[in-house]
This record gives structure tokens, C-alpha cells and sequence, in this order.
């Protein structure tokens, strides 16, 4: 499978824009989404880098708050998914300029640090305004994201209606480390540094344990977690690439499992945060061909082969995606890539709904 289509992109816009609680719910427990970092526009870099390992910084502006954002296929490491891109308040400040983009309640990251936000109730601010910045107003949107998360821990805590979402994470590659006590594990860790642990208010948590890298039972610490050709995984990754390892006609086969974490509110002003559960995976087509040969056994000639197109020649439109639409586009692709839905779980505001997805019926290739 190539990169996720125009139709995709266009009809996951239309439903989170247009339609029903309902229909935007299937389409994000349902399509691969892998949000970008975003930004922390209010935070100077000084205030990012300074201070503690997880000190706790809150955005407390709305225009830091709110996001506009637009769908595009994923280039890389996530083929076959959407991403897409932020816009501010002031980037787009007159109604006209936001045509085609979803309004939304956007959490950014910052490696070592826990960021929060707090989200308005709609009966008290069903309009957003953003007074004194000559900013047109929006109306109180009832959609959530926050940044990508790649072994990160994500919380909700308190009334459905007006919830505060924080969002901590390690850059792997910054050089610094997770600072856990004797046999703590990394979410237990996050779940400390959120000094949460005396408040009578129900505290929603995703860890890298529900999406990326599960603990094995009854893990003795950190390090101890589930294994598959020594990568760590999810079993429902496992299970996925154990069943497509049976296929002769793949090799170079890898599965490798991430997450997203999207919020929506209902029709009665009620938020529920989901966890969706993906796996991107890749792998080369084995080619076998037999020639016979007079007087001799057979020979057999196994190839193992990508998906070759002939030129990398690619068209971005003004927002840095592929322009899928461009009739200079011609994507090119030595390997097959896609990304498949493995499920969703609803962590916020109690133990909700969840569902796995049936891995018997999934067309990889």
C-alpha cells in the first residue's frame, strides 16, 4: 500500500468538519493518525530547558491552546497513515483563512517536561474568543489532539465536562534518562512526577505499556517487557506479525506497534479520550520463479523484491505534504509499507469502551 490517498485525506476532513459525534468517533478509532510533535509557542527555550526533570508547565493562554489543523499522508516511518499540520490563531485570524481546516484543543510536548491544559466548558464558553489580538473568534471545539507519542504518558484528570490533559515524554535521542526509582517502571514514573497520587479525582493514563512496549506479567522492573526476535513489542503486534510470517511470499517482514490519543465531546458537553492502537508494517514480496531446464531437475530462482516505481519525483503543496493531486508527482518505493488498526481502548473518564480488532481480516498486501 502506498501513501494514505487524496480520498482519505479528504474524507476524514469532511467527517471531523461536518458530521455527526458518532461518525467522527469510527473515523478516529479507525484511521492511522500519527499527530506531529506541534509546538509550545507560549514557553520561551529557556524555560523549556531550564528547571527539573518533569517540572509541570501550564499553557494558560487560549490562542496556545486551540489549533487549526490540516490532514496530510505520512512521508515516512508511518506510511500509510495521515499527520497533519498546526496552524495557530494568528496564523489563520479571519474565518475565510481557516476554510478546510479543523479546529481543535491541541497539547504539544516537550522532552522531560509534563505540559497541561485545561479544557473550557461549553456551556460557560461555547464561543472561543481571543480578545485584544484582533483574532476571529471559533466556537468552542470539540475535538482533541495531542502530540505524537512514542513511549510517553498521557493523563486526564477531573470533570468530563471541563478535563485538564497532561502529556510527558523522553526525547530518545536528548541523552537523558528516565530517572525511576528501585524497580519503578516508566509509567509508574510519569504517574509520580504528576504529584497526583492524594487526589479524589479519577486520573485517566495512557503509558508506553498500552501502545508501544508492554510489561511483561508481574514485571520485575522496567527493562522487563514483552519480547518478539528481541524487539519489544505489544502482543497484538506479535500476533499480527506472527501470522503474516507464515506468508511464503513475504520477507523482510517487520511490525512495529505506536499510538495515538485523540479526545471528542459529546453531544451532552461530556469528554471521552481513546487510545488507538497501530501497527506499521513493512515487507518485501517474494518472487519465486521456476524454470525448467531439458534433462535436468527443475531450478528455482527465489527473488526477493519491493515495490520499485521508476522515479522519486514528488510535488509538495504550500503546507510541506505530497501533492497527491499533482500530475508531476511520482512517488517512488523500494519496500511495501502500510498501516494497519489494531484496536482502541477509552481511558477518560472511566474504563470505557474498547474494541481489537479481528487481525484474521487484515489485507496487508
Amino acid at each position: 500500500m502506498p501513501l494514505a490517498s487524496q480520498e482519505t485525506v479528504d474524507r476524514v476532513t469532511n467527517i471531523l468538519l461536518n458530521t455527526t459525534h458518532q461518525m467522527k468517533q469510527a473515523v478516529l478509532r479507525s484511521t492511522p493518525i500519527a499527530p506531529p510533535h506541534g509546538d509550545v509557542s507560549m514557553f520561551t527555550n529557556a524555560q523549556l530547558r531550564g528547571g527539573a526533570f518533569g517540572d509541570k508547565m501550564k499553557i494558560t493562554q487560549v490562542d496556545d491552546m486551540i489549533r487549526f489543523i490540516k490532514f496530510g499522508p505520512v512521508e515516512r516511518d508511518f506510511v500509510g497513515a495521515l499527520t497533519f499540520v498546526t496552524r495557530t490563531p494568528a496564523q489563520l485570524p479571519s474565518v475565510a483563512s481557516r476554510m478546510g481546516w479543523v479546529p481543535c484543543w491541541f497539547l504539544p510536548w516537550f522532552s522531560g517536561k509534563i505540559l497541561k491544559l485545561k479544557i473550557s466548558d461549553l456551556a460557560a464558553s461555547p464561543v472561543i474568543n481571543f480578545a485584544g489580538l484582533g483574532i476571529a473568534p471559533v466556537a468552542n471545539p470539540s475535538l482533541f489532539f495531542t502530540a505524537g507519542i512514542n513511549g510517553c504518558s498521557v493523563f486526564a484528570i477531573g470533570a468530563a465536562a471541563t478535563p485538564s490533559l497532561y502529556h510527558g515524554g523522553v526525547d530518545p535521542g536528548s541523552g537523558v534518562a528516565m530517572p525511576l526509582l528501585g524497580n519503578e517502571t516508566t509509567e509508574a514514573a510519569w504517574r509520580r512526577l504528576l504529584g497526583r497520587g492524594a487526589t479524589v479525582k479519577f486520573v485517566g493514563s495512557v503509558g508506553k505499556s498500552d501502545y508501544i512496549s508492554e510489561l511483561n506479567p508481574a514485571a520485575a522492573d522496567d527493562t522487563d517487557r514483552l519480547r518478539y526476535h528481541a524487539f519489544k513489542t505489544t502482543t497484538l503486534a506479535q500476533q499480527l506479525e506472527q501470522r503474516l510470517e507464515v506468508n511464503p511470499n513475504l520477507t523482510k517482514l517487520t511490525v512495529v506497534p505506536w499510538g495515538a490519543v485523540f479526545g471528542l465531546r459529546d453531544g451532552a458537553g461530556n469528554w471521552g479520550f481513546t487510545l488507538v492502537k497501530h501497527a506499521s508494517v513493512t515487507a518485501r514480496k517474494v518472487t519465486i520463479i521456476t524454470k525448467k531446464r531439458l534433462f535436468r531437475s527443475d531450478k528455482v530462482t527465489r527473488l526477493e523484491r519491493g515495490e520499485i516505481r521508476p522515479s522519486s519525483t514528488v510535488v509538495k503543496d504550500a503546507h510541506g505534504f505530497i501533492d497527491l493531486t499533482d500530475p508531476g508527482t511520482v512517488l517512488s518505493e523500494q519496500d511495501h509499507a502500510t498501516c494497519v488498526n489494531l484496536g482502541f481502548s477509552e481511558f477518560f473518564p472511566g474504563a470505557g469502551a474498547a474494541a481489537v480488532r479481528n487481525l484474521t481480516n487484515i489485507q496487508i498486501f
